[in-house]
Order: C-alpha cells, then structure tokens, then sequence
C-alpha cells in the first residue's frame, strides 16, 4: 500500500494522504475478469440507478453538471426555486461495509461462483505500507474495498446504488461514484425546506444502516431563486444543521445564487 498526498493536503496529517493499493499482475489480470463480467450483469439488466454517472461507460461529469443547471434554469423560467443539499460521503471506499456489500451482491442476483470469489477477495485482505522503501508490519483491512483495485469502482457503485430509492417523492439526485447532490423544485422555500428534510432523515437512515459516514461539516445547502423575499430553513442532518452557502462547487464547477 502507497500513501499518496491529496492535492493542497498538509503533508504532516495523516488523513492527508489516499492509500493506494497495489496488487500483483495476476490479482489484476483476475480482478479485470471479474470486473467485466459483474459490469455486464448491471449495465445488461438495468441494474444501477440512472442518476449514477462515475465509473460508467458513456456517462460523464458534464451529464451531471449540465443536469442540475438545467434544472435550476428551467426552474426559474417556471418562476420556482431550486433548494439543493450538496452531501459530503466520508472516506467512501475505505469505509465499505464489507457484510453490507455482499448482501447487496446477493440482490442483484450475482452467480454464486462470482459471489464466493468476491467475498474471498475482500476478506482476509492483509497489507503493509511501503514509504521510501520502509516497509510496515502487515495487518488486516477490516473495512472498505481498495482504492486503485481494478474491480472496487464497480463494487463501490453496487453498494451505494440503493441509496437513490431511499429519496421521497419530488427529490432528484445525481451521483457521480460519491459525490452526492439532492435537491426539489418548488414555488415555495417552506414546502422545499419540508421536503430537503424529509430527504435528509431517510439519507441519515440509509447510512445508519450501512454504516455509511456523512462528513456534515463538509455538508452544505444553497437555495437558488429569482426572488429574494424566498429564504429557506435549516436542514438538519441526523441532528446536525448544515450550513448554507451561497455557492458550493460540484464535480469541479461552481454554482452559485446569482
């Protein structure tokens, strides 16, 4: 495993640092196997929600871009608002509830000869740390599918692909692997404020569930309306407020109210 520093991270912390995972050709001669036949089993069946784009063939970050600006601009031509809630998923691929994984396998009725192999795939997965040709003592990787592992995208979208059915009527999402954005359209910031809250205790349920950490510091809402008399309430996730900003960036482009 390689620790590599994320970009404008402070060298001297810890969580600075993405753990790379590297694994011998014939892990990833095996895994790219795997990956694509468990890729055709989804993308064959319509077995991924929609509004998933990241790791997908023919999808991109400008679908998801160009989706929500133009639902703000339709919005405002309908003379509505758009309140969004833009989620922050902590550490997503290294906190992948192992267990949960499989069970989710198991719904989407992969063979059993492909379950067995991913299950022994992700369990009992001992690593070491390699900085400056130092090695570290090996231990064992309880959580989380590998970060630079042919087949974890793949698994990674299969494991949050049900969190879109959790949304209540007259919420939308895009998804771009875990960057998260919800939001309503509506003529009043009250029933949107209803909504996004409703939105916000079923995601906190869901993650709960599958032990899924939301980074609500990094978490954040922005209500886009034409009219400034339109100011929305606090959305509070599992019992934290989340912040409104006036502009939030997603997917490397900025929205901003104006």
């Amino acid at each position: 495993m390689i620790p590599i520093l994320k970009k404008g991270k402070d060298p001297k912390k810890a969580t600075s640092y993405r753990p790379i995972s590297l694994t011998s050709c014939v892990v990833k001669t095996l895994e790219r196997i795997v990956n694509e036949r468990l890729r055709w089993h989804l993308e064959s069946r319509n077995l991924l929600a929609p509004e998933q784009a990241g790791f997908r063939q023919f999808r991109s970050t400008e679908d998801q871009v160009t989706y929500l600006a133009q639902e703000v601009e339709d919005a405002f031509q309908e003379q509505k608002l758009v309140f969004v809630t833009w989620i922050d998923l902590q550490k997503a691929f290294d906190k992948v509830w192992k267990d949960g994984l499989l069970v989710k396998l198991l719904r989407k009725g992969v063979s059993s000869n492909m379950y067995q192999w991913i299950r022994s795939y992700l369990y009992n997965r001992r690593a070491r740390v390699n900085v400056d040709q130092t090695k570290s003592k090996k231990f064992l990787l309880r959580h989380g599918v590998p970060q630079g592992g042919v087949l974890s995208p793949t698994l990674f979208l299969l494991f949050i692909d049900d969190l879109v059915s959790e949304m209540p009527k007259g919420i939308k999402a895009a998804l771009y692997a875990d960057d998260l954005v919800i939001w309503c359209k509506e003529e009043h910031a009250s029933t949107a404020t209803y909504r996004m809250q409703q939105a916000a205790d079923r995601l906190n349920a869901w993650a709960e569930d599958w032990c899924v950490s939301i980074n609500k510091e990094k978490s954040s809402t922005t209500l886009f309306t034409l009219s400034p008399k339109q100011k929305a309430g606090t959305i509070r996730l599992g019992g934290t407020p989340l912040r409104e900003d006036e502009e939030a960036t997603y997917l490397g482009v900025t929205f901003d109210r104006r």
